[in-house]
């Protein structure tokens, strides 16, 4: 039986800020066009007229947030307003996951996190702040699941939001948790027979169509502190 979790309190605020920037012509225009769209158009316009956070997914809800993650912004006549919906469906995974649906069933962790850091709004100063605080407390409600091998990628996102912030203290942080975190997924037996190969980080999951995407993101980072842990993620994701 599923058992519904309740919340942090950065995850209904992403979804508050989301749902805010998007309109009912943003869902009929941007949704799957494939033969569910009706019953999509149908389910979000409720979720956006509401505001009610879904509590448990169902296939109207992860077809919609998977298939607008890999969505390319850029083939839309209006890339930003592509990215306002994105940010919305991408919040809504975000929150199932914190009400105890496993990321199979809702979008694989890696590329939840990968959605949100991609679509930062590089001007508002909020929506960093709030992602900052979504990845943190999604970071610690699936490490505390012990089945979800991919948490660290959301340890990933917290270093490099924070270097956006320009706040090298929490990027060396966030490094020194990742280094601990990969590590603790190759030692936990309850995990490790899930591990793909010995990559750092990109190797722990056989969900791996992105890693491109977290490669990129990696060799955006700098190191002006020369913090050692810092020096070893960037190193070690270098591709």
């Amino acid at each position: 039986m599923h058992v519904f979790q309740a919340m942090h309190a950065s995850v209904i605020r992403l979804f508050e800020y989301t749902r805010s920037r998007v309109t009912e012509r943003d869902i009929l225009d941007f949704s799957p066009g494939d033969p569910g769209y009706p019953d999509y158009v149908k389910m979000w316009t409720e979720i956006w007229r509401s505001g009610g956070i879904p509590q448990e997914t169902e296939f109207d809800l992860s077809e919609v947030i998977g298939l607008t993650g890999w969505a390319r912004p850029e083939a839309w006549g209006e890339p930003e307003r592509f990215r306002r919906y994105r940010r919305f469906t991408s919040a809504v995974g975000v929150a199932l996951l914190h009400q105890g649906n496993d990321s199979d069933s809702v979008r694989p962790a890696n590329y939840l996190a990968r959605d949100l850091v991609v679509d930062l709004d590089e001007r508002c100063g909020e929506h960093l702040a709030l992602l900052r605080a979504v990845a943190e407390s999604t970071r610690t409600v699936l490490n505390a699941t012990n089945v979800e091998v991919e948490f660290p990628y959301f340890t990933f996102a917290m270093m490099i939001l924070a270097q956006r912030a320009l706040d090298w203290s929490g990027s060396e942080r966030a490094a020194a948790q990742l280094m601990e975190d990969e590590g603790a997924v190759r030692a936990n037996t309850a995990l490790n027979w899930l591990v793909c190969d010995d990559r750092f980080l990109l190797g722990l999951s056989v969900h791996g169509q992105l890693r491109g995407d977290w490669i990129s993101l990696a060799r955006g980072l700098r190191n002006p502190t020369r913090h050692e842990e810092t020096q070893l993620v960037m190193e070690a994701m270098s591709g």
